[in-house]
């Protein structure tokens, strides 16, 4: 993943090598109930996503790292 880019609908363009590009659309938010509750229901939240390019991940700044279909929080 070499980029990622919100939008106000709550979907994350991912971006690879070779300009391939996946969409990260809101359902796999909705039958969260813990951490990423916060993300689904904040839009100024879900917008801070930024990648970390080294371990190939994305992450908010409440600290919610997403790793391909799981998700972890750090602490």
């Amino acid at each position: 993943m070499t980029s990622v880019y919100p939008t106000r609908t709550f979907k994350l363009i991912l971006e690879f090598e070779k300009k391939e590009y996946r969409l990260l659309d809101k359902k796999f938010l909705e039958s969260d109930k813990g951490v990423l509750a916060d993300i689904r229901d904040n839009i100024d939240l879900f917008l801070t996503v930024e990648i970390d390019e080294t371990a190939g991940t994305v992450y908010w700044e409440n600290g919610v790292i997403l790793i391909k279909r799981c998700y972890i929080r750090t602490v």
